[in-house]
């Protein structure tokens, strides 16, 4: 899987902060799934190059709505994410992924009963 290279422009502050996710990839149904356990988000196509499309886009909603709505850090948080530094630079670290697979029942499932890939993404967001 290549890297996704998203750009989510926030449209508040210009500071831009790069994370890396770990993306599961795995097939159900003749279908395409890629989920993010560290956001709880899934994109899903017929092909790869429509799943990363789906899972950009739901990516790039996530960071659109918990914006206007003021809950980002919020939202993180209850995920197990760690916020570090100050309001004007924080520092975002997502859960590691031993502790997803057990406090994470999807991702459980995923890892103990299916087919599946992981691959490491950068994503670029501002904040």
């Amino acid at each position: 899987m290549s890297n996704l290279q998203l750009t989510a422009d926030l449209g508040f502050g210009n500071g831009k902060y790069h994370v890396g996710l770990s993306l599961v990839e795995f097939e159900e149904d003749n279908v395409i799934i890629i989920y993010s356990p560290a956001l709880d988000l899934s994109g899903y196509g017929y092909t790869q190059a429509e799943a990363k499309q789906s899972f950009s886009e739901a990516l790039h909603e996530f960071f659109r709505y918990t914006n206007n709505k003021k809950t980002l850090e919020k939202v993180l948080k209850e995920l197990g994410w760690a916020i570090r530094g100050s309001k004007k630079k924080p520092k975002f670290d997502p859960p590691k992924d031993s502790d997803l697979v057990s406090l994470n029942p999807l991702y459980n499932d995923i890892v103990n009963n299916k087919s599946y890939k992981v691959s490491r993404e950068d994503v670029e967001f501002a904040y």
